[in-house]
This record gives structure tokens, sequence and C-alpha cells, in this order.
């Protein structure tokens, strides 16, 4: 599951979001519609190494076919953000840019929500980020 949710999700629903795809990440649908991975797509794994030994193992959404994802279409999530930083106002546009970051800069790049709050804890430019809300009145 999405480890930085900072405000709960209401809605899923299963995506197609690409091989090998982590929970937590920031997706758009092949119609620009933001949302955030809730489990990690089906053919992803994971890989812990406890002294001289690796173990790999499968840690993908259970059913879901190897490119598929459950995905929040609402809520609020930490991520990086380029640009914010402590004097980020609330409810500023953030953008995903095609490599899948997210950024203040409008340019040519897809609306994802809005600023919630700067957090700043394990980035300089963590912010909490409401997804899919590009009203004046977020809350």
């Amino acid at each position: 599951m999405a480890l930085n949710m900072t405000h709960k999700y209401t809605k899923t629903e299963v995506w197609p979001v690409g091989n090998n795809i982590g929970s937590g990440v920031a997706v758009l649908s092949s119609t620009n519609q933001p949302a955030v991975t809730l489990t990690a797509s089906g053919d992803h794994t994971s890989t812990t190494t406890v002294g001289p030994y690796s173990v790999t193992y499968p840690d993908g959404g259970v059913g879901l076919l190897a490119n598929q994802a459950t995905v929040a279409v609402d809520g609020a999530f930490r991520f990086p953000v380029v640009g914010a930083s402590a004097t980020t106002d609330r409810n500023v546009l953030v953008y995903i840019t095609g490599a899948g970051a997210l950024t203040l800069t409008a340019s040519t790049n897809a609306p994802f929500g809005k600023v919630d709050r700067f957090i700043g804890e394990t980035s300089a430019t963590e912010t909490s980020v409401w997804i899919g809300d590009y009203s004046a009145d977020a809350t």
C-alpha cells in the first residue's frame, strides 16, 4: 500500500500503469486523469538483503495483470514537488511532467492537483498534494 498518504482517498480504480511500477507513485491515465498507485503493478518485485543473502519476491497487487495497479483518484499524498518550499501557498496548482515528476511549473505539463501543505521532512521539496483537485477551495 502507498505509505505516502496524508488524507484518505474515497475513490479507487484499477488502471494500466505500466510494468514494474511501485506503490505511492503519481500516474496519469491515458486521458490525463491524475492518480496515485495504492498497490504496485502486478509484476512488481522487491529485494530484501540480510547479511550475505538476498531474496527477491513478488509484491504487486494480487490478481492484477502485470501492467495494472489499484489507484486512488482523490485524497492527498506526499511527494517531492519541484519548486515547492516553506513559502509555497496552499492551493497552488501542481503539474506532472512526462517523466512522472511533480512540479509547480505549468509549461507543457499536465495538471495533477493542488498543494495541501508543504512538509519538507524527507526532502527539501516534500509537499502534500490533493490529487485531481483544481478548485480554489481545496481543504
